[in-house]
């Protein structure tokens, strides 16, 4: 039995560029692997692929975990099967990547499982077939990503304590999109200002933007609220991951215990990580 560790990301910036011919969109933003991960235990099997993840409610056929053992199978011809369980502690739809992460830890695990002699390298380029950002999970870290999230350069992040809000409810990615595409919001109207003209008199943290929190705190005004709570209460900085619907904050020890006081005060579900 083979056991990895699949960690969810953050993202620190998100700037889209522009929608491309094929539907998708460039982007430029800063990704870094956290502490908090999905644990995924591997085990041979005489054929077939078996799913075991009660937590996730979708069919074997659309979860990215099979869809990592078929392509591998396939790829390297192996004649036995595999039997993956997956401990879901990332939450779905929350902006944090689990479900990449999943499909590249079961990439890395199979590798190790077969004894199969592959790179880091040639197993990102097999990811890619799995999702744009499934490739930056194989070698993990941190990492500026551009084009449709692919085109990666890793490099030294200083580690980041985080405190990490999770509202109970997914936001789909396609979504976002759409409706960032829908919008009429200008690139002159960032978030911070939206802050500082709802509460002039709290700090607005560090100046850094993703493009999502336009359109994303629109819809769901609850996670503009708590972003606005969060920084009153001390984080250095504060942004939706991906899409959302998860908010992270930037803190030190004494900044996390005030924190972790709101969040636990409004009945929040919060998880403590930092930057892998």
């Amino acid at each position: 039995m083979i056991r990895i560790n699949a960690p969810a990301k953050i993202n620190i910036g998100l700037k889209i560029l522009n929608r491309r011919e094929d539907g998708y969109h460039n982007i430029e933003t800063t990704l870094s692997t956290i502490s908090l991960g999905d644990k995924i235990m591997l085990e041979k099997i005489d054929k077939g692929i078996e799913i075991i993840c009660p937590s996730l409610k979708i069919s074997v056929e659309e979860n990215l975990c099979y869809k990592a053992a078929k392509l591998f199978i396939e790829t390297y011809g192996l004649e036995q099967g595999v039997k993956i369980t997956v401990q879901k502690n990332i939450p779905v739809g929350g902006g944090l990547g689990g479900g990449s992460s999943d499909g590249a830890g079961v990439l890395k695990g199979m590798r190790e499982l077969f004894n199969i002699n592959v790179t880091d390298e040639d197993l990102m380029k097999l990811a890619r077939n799995l999702g744009c950002d499934v490739p930056f999970f194989i070698k993990g870290g941190a990492a500026i990503a551009r084009g449709i999230g692919d085109e990666l350069k890793f490099f030294k992040l200083p580690k980041m304590n985080l405190v990490i809000y999770y509202p109970g409810y997914p936001i789909s990615t396609k979504w976002a999109y759409e409706e960032y595409d829908k919008s009429n919001l200008t690139t002159g109207i960032e978030t911070d200002n939206i802050l500082m003209g709802k509460k002039k008199k709290e700090r607005t943290g560090f100046n850094i933007n993703n493009d999502f929190e336009k359109v994303v705190f629109k819809f769901h005004p609850d996670l503009l609220d708590i972003k606005t709570n969060l920084l009153a209460n001390g984080a250095y900085m504060v942004s939706l991951s991906g899409s959302g619907s998860c908010l992270y904050a930037v803190v030190d020890e004494n900044v996390k215990k005030k924190v972790i006081k709101y969040l636990s005060g409004i009945g929040a579900m919060y998880f403590e990580a930092e930057t892998v």
